[in-house]
């Protein structure tokens, strides 16, 4: 998967080893912080679209 914010001249295993030195309650920290974002952003509508996608890619 591509991330948006990956440069053009880093290769897929630095990214991982990139991501792989942010500690784990960082990364947790980080995504509670984006899924209060997307909460007060977010139409009723748009969360629900939101919630059906990850439904379907649990299973």
């Amino acid at each position: 998967m591509r991330n948006d914010l990956s440069f053009g001249w880093e290769k897929e295993d630095e990214r991982i080893n990139k991501g792989m030195r942010i500690p784990p309650k960082e990364k947790l920290i980080w995504l509670r912080e984006m899924n209060e974002w997307t909460d007060k952003v977010l139409s009723n509508k748009q969360k629900g679209v939101r919630r059906r996608l990850n439904e379907k890619k649990s299973v």
